[in-house]
């Protein structure tokens, strides 16, 4: 019940409770590849909905597909494109950069029945299966300039770095987004929202999940906590940051 107490802890939480200093420089390293390659593509693009393009903003996004249970939210890059609102939150031509376990566009691990999903029209309708899993409606659809951590490590970024801190480095780069959407029951998506709010970004941060886009900025909190985070983590009871 005391205020200062359970500011103590947040902020002991926040403090203690981190990824190690080795994964956060590398997480670091990939944020300032992300922005420069934001700032070189955006610069002289006359796109006026691309804001502050010399500070290298980014937009980042974490779909989760493969063995994921939750076969609901195992959704199309069309799907995601329309559940966000064309361009409502993500402008045409930004930078997204995209941390997902299905950088090949392909729905891989993906199952039905204890069976590799069916490809194409045979996948219509069903639950976790996705009929087009490629990425092309980002492109195409919405007009965003779409990264993943692969395009980065071609050109030598995190060189020398362990592959088993991959996913926790992605985690930093999309906590560092101007806007950042995930997927609903992800925890780890959970987690760079807890990330996000740290960083004072946690009411720029949305689901692209059917039906759940908002609702992480919603003003109760909502659904089971073990997949979530929540405002109360990364603000005091003022509603101040901590």
């Amino acid at each position: 019940e005391d205020a200062r107490v359970q500011s103590f802890y947040k902020r002991f939480v926040r403090d203690f409770m981190r990824y190690k200093d080795v994964i956060q420089c590398a997480g670091a390293e990939l944020v300032r590849a992300i922005r420069e390659d934001a700032r070189i593509l955006n610069s002289g693009s006359g796109n006026a909905s691309v804001s502050a393009t010399s500070d290298g903003d980014y937009y980042a996004l974490h779909v989760r597909r493969g063995d994921f249970q939750f076969k609901q939210v195992k959704i199309s890059a069309t799907e995601i494109v329309k559940n966000l609102g064309v361009n409502a939150i993500i402008p045409r031509g930004a930078v997204v950069y995209i941390s997902t376990d299905d950088p090949k566009g392909v729905c891989q691990n993906c199952v039905f029945q204890r069976k590799p999903c069916p490809q194409g029209a045979a996948a219509r309708g069903i639950v976790g299966c996705i009929e087009d899993p490629s990425w092309d409606a980002f492109r195409e659809l919405a007009g965003w300039k779409v990264r993943f951590l692969g395009d980065y490590l071609n050109r030598g970024v995190l060189k020398d770095v362990n592959p088993n801190y991959y996913g926790m480095i992605e985690s930093i780069a999309c906590s560092r987004a101007k806007a950042f959407a995930g997927t609903w029951w992800s925890t780890f998506t959970g987690y760079i929202h807890r990330l996000r709010g740290y960083h004072g970004l946690g009411e720029e941060t949305y689901y692209h999940s059917p039906g759940r886009r908002d609702a992480a900025r919603s003003e109760v909190s909502v659904g089971h906590g073990f997949s979530r985070e929540w405002r109360a983590g990364w603000t005091d009871d003022g509603g101040e940051l901590i």
